[in-house]
């Protein structure tokens, strides 16, 4: 998927989005720190394993309500559209 997209392209997943953030930029030493509780975590060290987050790269991380990341990728997808960017929204 990542060799389809760009990171103009907005992800969003459901839980166990480890990999999903290390090939959107993020880093495994982000990751770790993640798991850890770290404040150099992907999301501060307070998210842990399930909200990883890279807004630079417009990773929105993982929901852990299921289904909680539909709603949120179409709205993703949206913004693309009203902003009349070509880009696309994934939600997996």
């Amino acid at each position: 998927m990542e060799a389809a997209s760009t990171f103009q392209d907005s992800i969003i997943t459901s839980y166990r989005d480890h990999c999903t953030h290390v090939g959107r930029g993020g880093t495994v030493k982000e990751v770790m720190a993640e798991l850890f509780g770290r404040v150099t975590g992907a999301s501060k060290g307070i998210g842990g394993s399930m909200h990883m987050y890279h807004k630079a790269h417009n990773f929105y991380g993982g929901c852990g309500i299921v289904g909680a990341q539909i709603p949120l990728g179409a709205g993703l997808g949206f913004k693309h559209k009203y902003m009349k960017e070509k880009n696309v929204a994934y939600t997996l």
